[in-house]
């Protein structure tokens, strides 16, 4: 892991136009038990700004007169390597378009592929053609609702074979079946445990046969039900006769930095 002190005056050494990044909420009032992200391609780049695009509708609208601000960590790929800085919303204008104002220390990580496996399990997919928004406000809805009354959605699951991680799925989709860029997905993995549930984005697309296979990349999902996940993969791996590594961390799938910033 690099020293974090790595001057950033000159930031599109490391950021460049058409470059993919994930913003991940890191604001002080956010739910801390939830993983809340999203991303977007770099319109542009200079000193301590950056413009990045989401490719879907967000339904987020930046107050007049924020009383906190929104920060984000932003982490993309540079040389091979991760990086991740402090990112303070300035402005949303038309296209989806989040302007950025950078802060603090640029830091650099190693990248690790979260562990996959290959798997059938009881889900259930809402694909609606809806903002980022109101996907949230479904998913609180909904996981309010099994907290506070202990039901689970009325849903009809279906076993299904999916490619299943920490951060995503893949999954395949008939190709007659309409698309969205934004998903919900209902995971159940153990009848007498809640489901889980997630929002997700399509990262990728492609055609087999009469078939979609679709990767998704989840946006929204409780920490509880994200360690829920790793648990599974592993259980599986050495169900497989696979030697499960140490944990390691995935710094594109944390809500913090490598250093923590200092007391204020």
């Amino acid at each position: 892991m690099s020293n974090p002190h790595t001057p950033h005056n000159d930031l599109c050494r490391y950021f460049a136009a058409r470059q993919r990044a994930y913003l991940i909420n890191m604001s002080e009032e956010r739910d801390r038990e939830l993983y809340e992200s999203m991303s977007g391609t770099i319109v542009r780049c200079g000193g301590n700004s950056i413009t990045l695009q989401v490719p879907y509708a967000t339904g987020q609208e930046l107050p007049d007169n924020p009383i906190q601000k929104t920060m984000y960590k932003l982490t993309s790929e540079s040389m091979g390597s991760g990086i991740q800085i402090m990112a303070e919303l300035a402005k949303i204008t038309a296209g989806n378009i989040f302007h950025l104002k950078l802060h603090g220390n640029l830091e650099m990580y190693q990248r690790r592929q979260s562990p996959r496996v290959d798997a059938t399990i009881k889900l259930f997919q809402i694909r609606r053609d809806t903002s980022l928004a109101a996907y949230r406000k479904e998913f609180k809805r909904i996981v309010d609702s099994m907290n506070t009354q202990g039901m689970r959605p009325n849903l009809k699951l279906l076993e299904t074979p999916i490619n299943l991680s920490a951060g995503g799925l893949r999954i395949e989709i008939d190709a007659q079946e309409p698309i969205a860029p934004l998903s919900m997905f209902f995971l159940d993995f153990d009848s007498g445990k809640p489901i889980v549930c997630v929002v997700a984005e399509m990262a990728w697309k492609r055609h087999e046969n009469n078939s979609l296979i679709c990767g998704y990349r989840f946006l929204q999902i409780h920490k509880a039900d994200q360690d829920r996940i790793k648990q599974f993969v592993q259980s599986v791996l050495r169900d497989q006769g696979v030697t499960v590594p140490a944990s390691k961390h995935h710094w594109e799938l944390l809500d913090r930095m490598i250093y923590a910033e200092p007391d204020k």
